[in-house]
């Protein structure tokens, strides 16, 4: 691989006009993520459409707006929506004079989901926990090594999820 071209000024790279993805990044970004959205067990829609509202312009959109932005059906969008307003992380805004419905990304809407994570280690670790304990010291590794790993994760996380609460 040859180094990139120096410019006459001063040897300094030139600046190259964006690649074809970078063009339409919010796009990119969009399906990106929607692409990884099965391994973390959500609909590849519902992922589309929260990468959407992180990346739109303007920040409020009708469900319209949304589908017309991640290219999806009305349907999948109504069903996408109701889903992250119920989660929290959407939020139903109007505008004066407009009768339409318009949505946008809820302050802190990041915090919900994590909580919801630290609640599900939480509840692996305390059924490991019992699990020991009900072994009376007969479990081998394996089941000390699984509680281990959710504690870690649930330390971590809580200690993240604890430093964004606004508070004193």
């Amino acid at each position: 691989m040859s180094p990139p071209a120096r410019s006459a000024r001063r040897g300094r790279a030139p600046v190259r006009p964006p690649t074809p993805a970078w063009e339409h990044w919010p796009h990119s970004f969009v399906e990106e993520l929607g692409a990884h959205a099965p391994e973390l067990g959500i609909p590849r829609a519902t992922m589309r459409v929260t990468a959407w509202m992180v990346v739109c312009t303007p920040p409020e959109q009708s469900a319209h707006d949304i589908a017309t932005g991640v290219q999806l059906s009305a349907a999948a969008v109504s069903t996408a929506v109701r889903q992250l307003v119920a989660a929290g992380m959407l939020e139903r805004v109007s505008r004066p004079g407009e009768r339409r419905v318009l949505y946008r990304l809820q302050a802190g809407s990041w915090d919900a989901p994590l909580e919801a994570k630290l609640r599900g280690l939480t509840t692996l670790r305390q059924v490991a926990d019992r699990a020991i304990e009900a072994s009376g010291g007969r479990a081998d590794d394996r089941l000390a090594d699984m509680r281990d790993a959710f504690a870690w994760f649930e330390e971590r996380l809580d200690e993240y999820v604890r430093t964004r609460r606004p508070g004193p």
